[in-house]
């Protein structure tokens, strides 16, 4: 009897990893959406403090896939971590909110980055790669990242490549 028991719990530990095992993959076999936002240079509306503490904010229009629309904006802030990062660079922590024409569909990006010292963005050129926390609305549940460029002139790129549940 010792040994049917010991067969059953293996068989069953054997079976639990297979399933939780099979729900992963699955999870990770969502189709990755992508979508382009777009929108011109950033301006802070809003410097609070300098160096270690200082935050910086802004809400600007977007245009996402191409097109504007009324109620699409990012509003966001970054807080200076520390000001003596690889020399004279600064460590920021951002806090970006995505609103894609009604502030139920939102994409939540966080996450840190280098900019140049005493700049407000990120230098011209230059990308970064961020976590999307999450999202609401269409984008419920999103999982994945974005890369955002400084465009200079132009203005800015953040392309999303995230997962929907």
């Amino acid at each position: 009897m010792k040994n049917n028991n010991r067969l059953l719990f293996g068989v069953l530990a054997a079976l639990s990893v297979a399933v939780i095992a099979g729900v992963a993959f699955i999870a990770n076999q969502r189709p990755v959406t992508t979508v382009t936002v777009t929108h011109a240079a950033v301006t802070p509306t809003s410097t609070i403090g300098a160096g270690t503490g200082t935050v910086r904010t802004f809400m600007i229009p977007i245009d996402v896939d191409g097109v504007s629309a009324e109620g699409q904006y990012l509003s966001g802030t970054l807080t200076t971590l520390s000001d003596s990062v690889n020399g004279d660079e600064e460590l920021r922590s951002a806090n970006l909110v995505f609103v894609f024409g009604d502030e139920a569909n939102q994409l939540v990006v966080g996450g840190i980055s280098l900019y140049p010292p005493a700049g407000s963005t990120i230098a011209v050129g230059a990308e970064t790669v961020r976590p999307v926390i999450g999202g609401s609305g269409i984008y419920a549940g999103a999982t994945g990242e974005v890369v955002s460029t400084n465009l200079g002139d132009e203005g800015w790129s953040h392309v999303f490549h995230i997962r929907l549940d």
